[in-house]
């Protein structure tokens, strides 16, 4: 999970997130506390590497959480960000 520790505008909000686990097939964004939590949705195609970088809205202070499907199986990791100006309608 790559997330900003302070993020001066959350109107746009770089994030990324890197899979090295075998089989990686999907790669979700949550942001905790945005009034619609998933930011973005990512399908990875066998034989690419899942490493995914975009940008997001956050509407306030929130822990980013990124979801990876590898094998059938989830498994996330979650970074707190800071927001010293509102992305969503703030």
């Amino acid at each position: 999970m790559v997330a900003p520790d302070i993020a001066e505008n959350g109107a746009v909000v770089p994030v990324g997130a890197v899979s090295k686990l075998p089989n990686t097939t999907d790669i979700m964004i949550i942001v905790e506390k945005n009034p619609s939590p998933l930011a973005a949705a990512f399908t990875i195609p066998a034989g690419t590497n899942a490493d995914v970088q975009t940008r997001i809205k956050m509407g306030q202070s929130s822990n980013v959480i990124a979801v990876v499907k590898a094998d059938g199986k989830l498994y996330s990791a979650t970074k707190e960000t800071k927001v010293t100006l509102g992305g969503c309608g703030g």
